[in-house]
């Protein structure tokens, strides 16, 4: 199998963890990441032996003391294929129970993955769904919105309801890139509503 990481964005898509719980369980438990600098920048990139770690916290392992979750993902990581880690006699943790539940989510992004893609020469290099001309933030704001999926699809012929559920997939994991853009009526004033008296009609 291919090594693969995961930003922390998708670590919290797939373990369910806020991505501040996601950096506080790196930090605090040393939960092996990768970081990448780029000037004043820094991402991190999960491994997937360190996000079956990050699921187990998610699963009831964050209840633990500190000292007991690293000693627990410091065993995850040397066997990451064991089925249970038997910590004590009444501490025995379900390991491949957390990782079947991962390599589900897993799945789920490999294949948003699979039908979006960025090209300059599409839209600017806007994600689009592939084969189409279709931006998959426009579609992911939109059901964010509540606009019903077959409303969506009929207005986007090009695109079907399996590309819309993983259009939000994508778009959660996916942070949109650039401020968003300036309103018409940003930074003006609101205008002053003033109260006047009808004239009556004779």
């Amino acid at each position: 199998m291919a090594v693969q990481e995961f930003t922390a964005a998708e670590a919290s898509w797939v373990t369910g963890l806020s991505v501040k719980a996601i950096n506080k369980a790196i930090e605090d438990a040393a939960v092996p990441v990768r970081t990448v600098r780029a000037g004043k920048l820094r991402r991190r990139y999960v491994p997937y032996t360190s996000l079956v770690c990050l699921q187990l916290h998610a699963e009831g392992l964050n209840r633990l003391p500190l000292r007991v979750r690293r000693e627990v993902f410091r065993r995850v990581l040397r066997q990451p294929q064991q089925k249970q880690l038997r910590y004590t006699e009444a501490l025995i943790v379900d390991v491949e129970r957390a990782t079947t539940k991962m390599r589900t989510r897993v799945k789920e992004l490999e294949r948003a993955a699979s039908m979006i893609h960025a090209d300059p020469e599409i839209m600017a290099g806007t994600p689009v769904f592939r084969g189409t001309r279709v931006p998959v933030y426009v579609i992911a704001e939109l059901l964010d919105r509540g606009t019903p999926l077959k409303e969506i699809v009929e207005g986007y012929p090009s695109i079907t309801e399996e590309m819309v559920n993983y259009a939000r997939v994508y778009a959660v994991t996916h942070a949109k890139r650039g401020r968003p853009p300036l309103q018409p009526w940003s930074g003006r004033r609101p205008f002053k509503r003033q109260k006047s008296k009808l004239s009556r009609v004779s």
